[in-house]
């Protein structure tokens, strides 16, 4: 931290901080949100680079991206559109959004998910969705949805057809392992596409989530039942992304705080998850809250359901040695409180880069008179409901970055890393057991020939 940086009113927004082995300029993320920029097959867009862009030359420390789906299975239960990652040919597109933000002056976070569970839609809303149990697909209450999306979903045919989810089928024993190792191999195509971060997608009711919930797991296998076998399959799949990511790229997980419902998961149940996660090589924690779409008022808070989260990251704080981020946060001066208090350790911002993308560079100019601030009126969220592309009527650039030339990427600078930092780290993945060395041939078996007469 600089002389001046010390004397500053926001000094502690703007401080460096190390996850792993990536160092942050300050302590500014975007929070992952899926902004449905993405094309139908999964590919990243002019309009998703131009607008990660935007939030890197905003001045986020930090850009973590939406789930981006890791397995073939997952790719077919999305939320709308969702980027995809499992396959080479979907490294053209991630390249060129790491070489996007990077370009910016930003890290990147590649949120990674192996699956939506009971969350997904297929294209056949007959289709019975993987989950950890079969027949409970998920009903979302009109008390539970915050007050701006009711209207919505009374009139709107699409969003009527969101409150109720398909039904579902339990995962065999061999699909999870199978899935848990496609995932692994994917994490490394994320590595090799120069995400600085890997971040596993576990909160709010996807399927990591599923599987701890009691509310959603009645398995009677090792992956249900005890609490130790409900954990089972996110330590997992925490374990092999760990391995799969070598040791050059930050590990991070996002996790809910805590479900609402009676006989949910505790908060102190998550801490402990999060304890769990640390001790396997987690770098970071990002919290998130809820079980949820049944408790969607805490998946895309409002001003009264997010008072609580400062505290709630405290708690986890208290039980870390890793960094912990809280999102939501909106007002910079109690950003500030938040991390000089102690309760966490990066400020986490979704909707509120949505509206302001200057919302970093506001802050080190202290500024904050003049950030355009979110309020939290649910139209952007309409919009990705409806499936287009979200728009603020605070910010007239969100959804149209693609025509900014000051987001289109110029020639790389002697600062910009060539290859991308994880690739030399990544371990190879042998079958059927992965194991730390594995012996390369020396030596050709094959005798060789010059070229001969015709």
């Amino acid at each position: 931290m600089t002389d001046s940086t010390k004397k500053h009113p926001f000094k502690h927004l703007l401080s460096p901080i190390k996850i792993g082995p990536v160092e942050l300029k300050n302590r500014i993320a975007l929070s992952p949100m899926n902004e449905t920029m993405s094309g139908a097959n999964g590919e990243a867009t002019e309009q998703l680079l131009a607008y990660y862009a935007a939030r890197a030359t905003g001045g986020a420390g930090l850009i973590i991206t939406g789930a981006i789906l890791g397995t073939k299975m997952a790719s077919k239960g999305v939320w709308g559109r969702n980027l995809y990652c499992f396959r080479p040919g979907h490294l053209q597109g991630l390249y060129q959004l790491t070489e996007r933000v990077h370009h910016f002056g930003a890290q990147i976070a590649a949120q990674m998910s192996i699956g939506f569970g009971r969350m997904g839609h297929t294209d056949d809303h007959n289709e019975l969705v993987p989950a950890p149990t079969a027949g409970l697909p998920y009903e979302i209450y009109l008390d539970k949805v915050p007050p701006p999306l009711v209207a919505q979903r009374r009139k709107n045919e699409r969003s009527r057809l969101f409150m109720f989810g398909q039904m579902t089928r339990e995962m065999s024993i061999d699909e999870i392992r199978s899935e848990e190792k496609e995932f692994a191999r994917s994490i490394q195509l994320a590595v090799s596409a120069g995400f600085d971060a890997i971040e596993i997608h576990g909160p709010h009711g996807y399927l990591e989530h599923e599987f701890l919930s009691p509310i959603t797991n009645k398995r009677t296998d090792m992956y249900g039942g005890t609490w130790n076998n409900r954990k089972r399959f996110l330590l997992e799949v925490a374990e092999q992304v760990r391995y799969a990511a070598g040791d050059g790229v930050a590990v991070g997980c996002r996790i809910s705080a805590e479900e609402h419902w009676e006989g949910g998961l505790t908060r102190a149940e998550m801490i402990e998850v999060a304890q769990d996660l640390e001790v396997r090589g987690i770098d970071y924690i990002n919290l998130s809250d809820g079980g949820g779409y049944p408790e969607e008022g805490h998946l895309s808070p409002d001003e009264e359901r997010v008072k609580h989260w400062p505290d709630a990251a405290a708690d986890f704080k208290r039980a870390l040695k890793i960094p912990v981020i809280c999102a939501s946060i909106h007002d910079p001066v109690l950003a500030e409180s938040v991390l000089a208090e102690g309760k966490a350790d990066i400020i986490g911002l979704g909707r509120q880069l949505f509206c302001d993308p200057e919302w970093p560079n506001k802050v080190a100019e202290n500024r904050p008179q003049d950030i355009v601030r979110c309020k939290r009126d649910y139209i952007c969220v309409m919009r990705c409901l409806a499936l287009i592309t979200p728009a603020c009527p605070y910010n007239p650039n969100l959804g149209r970055e693609w025509a900014m030339d000051e987001y289109k990427i110029g020639p790389r600078r002697k600062d910009e890393p060539i290859f991308p930092r994880g690739l030399a780290g990544l371990p190879v993945l042998d079958k059927p057991w992965w194991k730390k060395e594995v012996p390369l041939p020396e030596k050709s078996v094959i005798p060789f020939r010059g070229p001969g007469p015709y």
